[in-house]
């Protein structure tokens, strides 16, 4: 059996996705802290970002490198479709929340309690296209919970319950069904920061 170790921070998005991922396989993991920024950082991650996965003495960073690592290397259920059409929508959707939804809705609101109209719109936006997808559910891609799902669950989270959750969230049918379907989960229930 590999042993894993997931370094980074329980609050980070990315960090969250990771053991999001090793939760849903049932993938023994241990969590580690980090010294940010710190030169121990940088000898894991040469740019000092988290996530980064250590197994079987090889360093693994990027959360896409390590989720797709874990989902091909170990047992459990697929969280990669089979499907190429499909492969590559999910591919899309991870592409959507690590490109757009992560720079418009956790770094805009990230230690800022007074977005500016301009940001929020922008968000609310960026919302709204993942609602539209949502709308035929339960999951991004239907019937099925995948990777895309995974790196959307903490972006939506970061947002849920904050000072911002009416203005972002409000009316959004398809994400408010599916925050249902994904916060009952257990892998969500067992990385909460």
């Amino acid at each position: 059996m590999q042993h894993i170790e997931i370094f980074g921070f329980p609050p980070s998005t990315f960090t969250r996705t990771a053991r999001l991922v090793c939760e849903e396989k049932r993938v023994d993991y241990q969590l580690q802290p980090l010294e940010f920024r710190q030169e121990s950082h940088r000898a894991l991650h040469p740019f000092v970002k988290m996530p980064v996965m250590r197994v079987s003495g090889q360093t693994l960073y990027e959360t896409l490198a390590i989720a797709m690592y874990i989902d091909e290397t170990f047992e459990g259920p697929q969280l990669t479709p089979s499907d190429a059409l499909k492969r590559a929508q999910m591919f899309q959707w991870i592409s959507t929340c690590n490109d757009y939804l992560y720079k418009d809705v956790v770094l805009a609101f990230l230690n800022n309690d007074s977005p500016s109209e301009e940001q929020l719109e922008k968000a609310r936006k960026d919302l709204e296209i993942i609602d539209r997808q949502l709308q035929a559910g339960p999951f991004l891609l239907g019937e099925e919970i995948y990777l895309c799902d995974l790196f959307l669950a903490p972006v939506i989270a970061f947002v849920d319950g904050g000072a911002h959750q009416a203005r972002l969230l409000g009316s959004l049918e398809g994400i408010a069904a599916w925050k249902d379907k994904m916060w009952s989960r257990a892998s969500f229930k067992n990385t909460q920061p």
